[in-house]
């Protein structure tokens, strides 16, 4: 069965291990505010892939906006509180990528205005 046949089955005729990943997928298609742009992205499309591409307990993929193509990491907060039980943090590398390429502009351009 593909993940997308997974998402349409009635719930009731899925087994335990097909309920669970049923619960990933749809956790995993939920959209979450990118921090960097705003725009709403879910997982497995920040990943690159294909619904039925999700590979379930697999090593955990890079994810990037495809917006603003900011680097994402998946965050689980200690006390979620309803949405999806995730959201997302910009990657440390890329962000202090970005910070290092700005401080370089400011140095190269100190008259412009901020």
């Amino acid at each position: 069965m593909t993940n997308r046949e997974l998402l349409r089955a009635p719930r009731d005729a899925l087994g335990p291990v097909e309920r669970q990943r049923h619960y990933v997928l749809r956790v995993e298609s939920t959209p979450v505010p990118c921090p960097a742009c705003h725009t709403p992205v879910e997982a497995i499309t920040a990943a690159g892939l294909d619904l039925d591409q999700y590979a379930f307990g697999r090593r955990p993929p890079e994810y990037r906006c495809p917006r603003c193509a900011a680097a994402l990491a998946q965050v689980v907060p200690v006390l979620a509180a309803g949405g999806p039980g995730w959201h997302w943090a910009l990657g440390r590398a890329w962000l202090a990528e970005r910070l290092a390429q700005a401080r370089l502009y400011d140095r190269e351009h100190p008259g412009e205005a901020k």
